[in-house]
């Protein structure tokens, strides 16, 4: 695996880390004041608050989840170490100026100097770079770009 490829791994890992750390820090605050507010409250006011901190509390949960099963394809992905011949789940692709790791969609990343888009391979640009080598082009959005590099 090439060093940049590996350092954004490394860096979404990491990031991903971070977010667990905040969404389970934020869990513990909502349970908290759900267990609070079960002790001052009363009537109509408290029914109304509790359902709120209670749907805050399974959205958290859904975003913990899914930030769980991202970690874990970012590990199996990280695995692979050989460059493969056509661009496929786990690939860092050079699209123009650009640079893209089909693996999950966490959104864009800093390492060193160059943002890197995380995208899924079923998103519509993961769907038309899959199978693509390096050179080859693509029309994304009406505009012909070419892949330059692949790790």
């Amino acid at each position: 695996m090439n060093e940049f490829k590996a350092k954004v791994y490394q860096t979404a890992i990491d990031q991903l880390k971070q977010k667990e750390t905040l969404l389970a820090e934020e869990r513990k605050n909502i349970i908290e004041s759900i267990l609070e507010e079960e002790k001052n409250s009363a009537g109509d006011k408290y029914e109304t608050s509790r359902e709120t901190m209670t749907q805050d509390l399974n959205s958290l949960e859904k975003q913990i989840k899914q930030s769980k099963l991202d970690l874990e394809e970012l590990y199996r992905l990280n695995t692979i170490k050989e460059t493969p011949p056509t661009v496929q789940e786990g690939a860092l692709v050079k699209l123009g100026t650009e640079w893209f790791l089909l693996a999950v969609s966490i959104g864009q990343i800093k390492v060193d100097d160059a943002k890197v888009f995380l995208l899924s391979k079923n998103s519509p640009l993961g769907e038309l770079l899959i199978g693509k080598k390096k050179k080859e082009q693509i029309n994304f959005r009406g505009k012909m770009q070419v892949i330059e590099e692949l790790a």
